[in-house]
């Protein structure tokens, strides 16, 4: 009885198994990267019409506004193979189309292959969409409703068009996806760069309508793409950009920082120090009325370079280093602390999360109220800087 249950469980993995859609893989389009730009019939006045039509009317197809331009890359699969290159050049299809889903049935309709959003790896998103809340919402209900799109993908936010950004030509990469993913990967290594995924976005918008989204921008002198600096998002519109320096100081108030280096100038000498390791310690106090945040950061870090003639084997010497690093950076953590909360009142800092885990009883006092209660908050950074190491000396 045992082996007829075995044998039978065998023929259902021989008869079931296989290639489900029949699509054999050269039919494929495996599109890596979307760039999303608005269309030319966007906008508050052509949202207006849209408001007038009604939801029973007939042929109402016939009338869908193109708001968004969205343009497919993916990869010349020809490229690919025994003997040839690890990767391939992209090829483009560019649609206007109503909404997301309507773009593929665009793409599909211009296509002889089976379009694939699995394997993508790279969203851009131009600053555009970000200026049109209602816009962008119908972008992110697609985006968290699609079951076979990757959600651990990257998302940047271009400054100008999407599309100038996916068919750009990249210096060492043959397509923009791998260039920028490689540009996020050293984010190890450098703090000014912040990746996100599209998992990690959905997430943060629907807590409250706020989110930090890397920035990407074309420098036109040299031709060459940065990425650098942060889009902040609050209500699901942007609202500003954060600098790079301000975005390592955000990573220290975060306490996620794991590399980077920070500079002063000591007697006309710059000062570097590479940092190696962070915690840190958040205290919270007051009521509804008025909270206090105090955090307290400890950075640890290797002295990279200074003067030949200074004897940094000196215990006073080190010490005021460390004293000067550490004014400096709790000083600069402090400045974009109040910048975040008067300019653009979010709190990509992580504070609303610290109440709602770890005080509890304080969270029910300004949960409905909250925005409020931050801008009003005193927040405090205090840095305290150890350098372990100062390297090779002979």
């Amino acid at each position: 009885m045992r082996l007829k249950k075995i044998l039978s469980l065998a023929l259902c993995c021989l008869l079931l198994s296989g290639c489900w859609d029949k699509i054999e893989i050269d039919r494929k389009i495996f599109v890596s990267v979307i760039g999303i730009d608005l269309g030319s019939e966007a906008g508050k006045e052509k949202q207006k019409d849209a408001q007038k039509i009604m939801p029973n009317e007939p042929f109402q197809g016939r009338v869908q506004q193109k708001k968004l331009n969205i343009i497919y890359g993916f990869p010349d699969i020809s490229e690919l193979g025994p003997g040839k290159a690890g990767t391939a050049k992209d090829q483009f299809i560019n649609v206007n189309a109503a909404s997301m889903e309507d773009g593929i049935l665009e793409a599909t309709s211009r296509s002889s292959r089976s379009i694939h959003l699995g394997q993508t790896k790279l969203i851009v998103l131009s600053s555009s969409v970000l200026e049109d809340p209602d816009t962008f919402k119908e972008i992110l209900d697609y985006f968290e409703r699609h079951p076979n799109l990757n959600k651990m993908m990257n998302v940047v936010v271009a400054q100008g068009k999407a599309e100038d950004y996916v068919k750009f030509k990249a210096p060492m990469e043959k397509n923009i996806e791998y260039y920028l993913s490689g540009l996020m990967e050293s984010s190890k290594r450098n703090a000014t760069i912040l990746p996100v995924t599209l998992n990690e976005m959905i997430i943060l918008l629907a807590q409250n309508g706020n989110a930090i989204i890397p920035k990407i921008s074309i420098e036109k002198e040299k031709n060459e793409i940065t990425l650098s600096g942060l889009a902040v998002v609050k209500n699901y519109s942007l609202k500003g950009y954060l600098t790079p320096i301000e975005v390592a100081n955000l990573e220290i108030m975060r306490g996620k920082i794991r590399g980077g280096k920070r500079v002063i100038y000591k007697e006309g000498h710059p000062v570097d120090i590479n940092i190696e390791d962070i915690s840190r310690e958040v205290k919270v106090s007051g009521d509804k009325n008025k909270l206090k945040f105090d955090m307290n950061i400890r950075l640890e870090g290797q002295l990279r370079s200074y003067y030949k003639d200074k004897d940094v084997f000196s215990k006073e010497i080190l010490k005021s280093l460390e004293t000067d690093f550490s004014k400096s950076i709790s000083e600069e953590c402090n400045v974009i602390a109040r910048m975040l909360q008067n300019e653009f009142a979010v709190d990509p800092i992580g504070l609303r999360e610290y109440l709602e885990q770890r005080k509890p009883s304080i969270w029910k006092q300004v949960k409905d109220n909250w925005e409020e209660a931050y801008k009003n908050s005193d927040i405090n950074v205090t840095v305290d800087t150890k350098i372990r190491r100062i390297g090779v000396i002979r």
